[in-house]
């Protein structure tokens, strides 16, 4: 009965798995000969002289806004799991508007909030005192890609919070109470019950996040469109670049390389899943 079971499962996912297969694999096959039919596209997208910027560019994009959204995204679950908290399900929907706005319209918001001259951000500063002249937050090069990153970490966290909040649910009181018992402190419960027990829900919200941040192409081309001198410039935005000029074999060879750059996080993540699902069964 058993293996019957296990036979009908099987035939019942296989169209489905058929599927998922084929979406998945012909893309990446048609990336891969495009990008190899024009192989003269790697020696110019790696001697180019803005090439080096771009990828330094993408790896603090990445980094800040993942590291942001975990953090802020915990902060607010924890927020919201707490007991002093009154409406909590009003809360939770305010936490979630940035995630499920659409990414344009909470892009153009930002860059109205990030003007020189009417945004909101220098007009709260000024009058606090904290800077005595506005601030050119989208057209200082120093200065904008760690801007757009705030608007990335505004718009991503709600999912961590989604998560991480719906993963703190599972945690039983008694764990926390048997702590309290033993003279554990508040820190002591977040770093040996809270985190351990939701590491799962962290490594796939940062995965999730990762890949977003590896494509993300909306924020920064509605606010900059890679600017100023290529100082927000990132992969996807470089990809973009060349499909205006028209440049197939460019197009298919940066492609390849984001694909590379995910398929390495992705390996990390079920590397790092499969030593905790071994080490909790031993």
């Amino acid at each position: 009965m058993l293996k019957r079971n296990r036979k009908v499962g099987f035939y019942l996912t296989l169209p489905a798995v058929l599927l998922m297969a084929a979406m998945t694999i012909i893309p990446v096959v048609s990336v891969l000969q495009r990008a190899l039919s024009g192989n003269e596209a790697f020696g110019r997208l790696f001697t180019s002289p803005g090439f080096s910027q771009v990828m330094v560019n993408t790896a603090l994009w990445t980094v800040l806004s993942v590291v942001g959204a975990l953090v802020l995204g915990y902060f607010g679950a924890m927020i919201l799991q707490s007991k002093y908290l009154r409406g909590v399900g009003l809360w939770r929907s305010l936490f979630l508007i940035p995630w499920i706005i659409p990414g344009v319209v909470g892009a153009t918001i930002w860059k109205w909030n990030f003007s020189r001259d009417y945004g909101q951000i220098n007009q709260v500063l000024l009058n606090m005192g904290v800077i005595s002249s506005p601030i050119e937050w989208l057209s200082d090069p120093n200065l904008v890609l760690f801007a757009l990153v705030i608007v990335q970490i505004w718009s991503t966290a709600p999912f961590v919070i989604l998560l991480v909040s719906a993963a703190l649910t599972g945690i039983p009181a008694e764990r926390y109470e048997a702590a309290r018992l033993d003279g554990a402190n508040g820190f002591n419960l977040l770093r040996y019950i809270t985190l351990p027990a939701v590491s799962a829900t962290t490594a796939l919200s940062a995965l999730t996040l990762v890949t977003w941040a590896l494509n993300a192409f909306t924020i920064i081309f509605v606010a900059t469109k890679g600017g100023p001198a290529g100082s927000s410039t990132i992969l996807p935005v470089l990809l973009y670049q060349a499909f205006q000029t028209g440049d197939e074999s460019m197009v298919a060879v940066i492609a390849l390389l984001q694909l590379v750059l995910s398929a390495i996080f992705a390996t990390v993540y079920i590397r790092s899943m499969r030593n905790e699902l071994e080490e909790s069964a031993a």
